[in-house]
């Protein structure tokens, strides 16, 4: 077996068993607020912790990124995993809502346990294999996110939440050890250009390419975080009486479409164009989200947030490939944390948006302004996307 193959298979297992963790433990944040006692302002409490990681995350993220281009992705990917395994055990203790916040905002300052992996797995394999192989990873990593929240609700109702984020951070703790062992860095490490990463930044603001990927990931990340930090609320608003396994099935519902979809999505786009496997995605994902609004019935809600993640699954694929394939190689590491940072920034503002929106006019307006959202990020895309036939940046 050739090492690229074997570091693959390695890190997809890591990859899966660190979302597994994250999955366990992020959708019941709400529900171990109110556990800590917290009753006025829920909703608010919630978005503030959901929004920490995100304002944490927008620049460390590309920070380790470009240290891992500089110095070697390896060490950076078991530096975060240490860190975030440490994380989850000091949640698994907090006693009140600032502490979880704060250490929300270390996961965002300290971690990027998968986007280090997938970063070595897309250098690190040869350039006509690469988009696949990235594929693979997050197709793995939504495999978590299928598996996790139902763990995490069957750990909670067994051991309590804090009982199953002491089992997240060990499956962290597991995941580094893997990566230490057995992974070996093949992608070449970048001179340094003199470059900061202010620059670097500006580089991607001005690559037609980059900042076209980064508008698509924030508008995907904020419409999405925007759900999260009020679906456990709103789920128990039209299905009084579900048990947490069931809200968990439903928060891996987007994940499980996105394990169904994203090879097909991508046969799409080396057909098509990966440009309209995302304007399709975004065009669907307006429809589905806004229809949620008036949803009342909990399996109809299920199966249509189920269609949603059937067309947003065709963003971390298609944009994944076009970094792989219209990036060069030493930059592309930094390329993968600038769109986690687009993410976050998506991340950042969204929990605090969404749940003042939820606060004053109900949580079926969020969905509706995330499907009005959406459209209008599909616009601007769409006009952006003749740029990429310019001459290229350095960045793409």
């Amino acid at each position: 077996m050739r090492q690229y193959e074997r570091n693959l298979y390695v890190l997809c297992f890591a990859i899966f068993l660190a979302s597994v963790s994250w999955c366990q433990v992020m959708p019941f944040l709400p529900l171990f607020l109110k556990e800590m006692g917290v009753k006025r302002y829920l909703i608010q409490w919630s978005g503030y912790v959901f929004a920490a990681q995100s304002l944490a995350s927008i620049v460390a993220v590309p920070f380790w990124s470009r240290l891992g281009d500089r110095h070697g992705r390896k060490p950076m990917t078991l530096r975060a995993g240490i860190c975030l395994a440490g994380i989850y055990f000091g949640m698994s203790v907090c006693q009140t809502p600032m502490q979880l916040a704060i250490l929300r905002f270390l996961n965002g300052a300290l971690t990027g346990f998968i986007p280090g992996a997938i970063a070595l797995i897309a250098t690190g394999t040869p350039q006509d294999r690469a988009p696949r192989a990235v594929a693979t990873a997050q197709t793995a990593s939504a495999t978590g996110q299928i598996v996790g929240p139902g763990i995490g609700g069957l750990l909670a109702g067994i051991f309590g939440y804090r009982g199953a984020m002491t089992v997240s951070g060990t499956a962290v703790v597991i995941s580094v050890l893997l990566v230490w062992l057995f992974v070996r860095e093949t992608g070449k490490v970048a001179a340094d250009d003199g470059s900061s990463l202010l620059d670097d930044f500006v580089l991607a603001f001005r690559s037609p390419v980059l900042s076209s990927l980064m508008l698509v990931v924030m508008v995907n990340g904020f419409v999405m975080a925007s759900l999260v930090p009020l679906l456990a609320l709103h789920l128990g608003k039209i299905g009084s009486g579900a048990p947490d396994w069931f809200t968990g099935f439903i928060f891996s519902l987007p994940a499980a479409a996105f394990v169904l979809s994203a090879h097909r999505w991508s046969l799409f786009g080396e057909r098509r164009g990966y440009h309209r496997a995302i304007t399709t995605g975004f065009a669907g994902g307006a429809l589905f989200v806004a229809v949620l609004a008036g949803v009342h019935s909990i399996w109809l809600f299920a199966a249509l947030y189920f269609a949603l993640g059937l067309c947003v699954a065709a963003v971390a694929p298609s944009t994944g490939a076009v970094i792989c394939t219209r990036v060069p190689d030493e930059f592309r590491g930094r390329a993968y944390g600038m769109q986690s940072s687009a993410v976050m920034l998506g991340g950042l503002v969204a929990p605090v948006t969404a749940t003042q929106l939820a606060a004053h006019l109900g949580i079926p307006s969020v969905f509706i302004g995330a499907g009005l959202l959406y459209l209008a990020g599909l616009a601007l895309f769409r006009t952006l996307v003749p740029r990429w036939e310019h001459v290229p940046d350095r960045a793409g």
